[in-house]
């Protein structure tokens, strides 16, 4: 079972979230212009070289709050990263009024790690990629989008390929983003 489905009261707030942060930036297609949702939410956005093993931070000092990106990353990439550090902000950090620090690695990487992680940090990784793929491929924007009729005759592959390149993001996340939403085409 997918962590979408055995969680979906808390997947009916993060789209009720997103949905709030779309409309109040005045955002109605992709792509999701996500340095200027962050800015709107009070983060500053600021690329660094991380090298290899880093793709992104969240620094939450005084109340201020920076995320850090990775400028050797593709730009899908960053703007996932982007993304999931506004994830922690939103949901992990904002209400707490504490100084915070979230550094991200590929989240595979993690579980292939010497490591181990809490149940805590992998709840909170995951939740941080369902609010990047939520705010950056929304599904009314996706099922939108697949009404166009240049999408009628692709094949699975070729559809999820194009849909990417709209969204701006990755084919992976697109895959992933289509299979947890059940948007399937016959």
């Amino acid at each position: 079972m997918s962590f979408y489905k055995a969680n979906i009261k808390y997947y009916k707030e993060l789209s009720d979230t997103v949905n709030k942060l779309l409309s109040e930036a005045c955002v109605l297609k992709a792509p999701v212009p996500i340095k200027q949702i962050a800015k709107m939410c009070g983060v500053n956005v600021m690329g660094y070289e991380f090298g290899e093993e880093i793709s992104g931070v969240l620094i939450v000092e005084e109340n201020k709050a920076t995320i850090g990106f990775n400028t050797e990353n593709s730009r899908v990439r960053q703007r996932f990263t982007i993304a999931h550090e506004l994830g922690h902000f939103m949901q992990h950090v904002k209400s707490n009024n504490k100084d915070e620090l979230f550094v991200d690695k590929d989240f595979i990487v993690k579980f292939r790690s010497d490591k181990t992680y809490s149940a805590k940090e992998v709840t909170q990784e995951r939740e941080a990629n369902a609010f990047a793929a939520a705010l950056l491929m929304p599904r009314q924007f996706i099922l939108d989008e697949m009404k166009e009729p240049k999408y009628k005759k692709l094949h699975e592959t070729k559809l999820i390929e194009e849909l990417a390149k709209v969204f701006e993001v990755s084919v992976p996340a697109m895959t992933y983003r289509l299979s947890d939403l059940n948007i399937f085409r016959y």
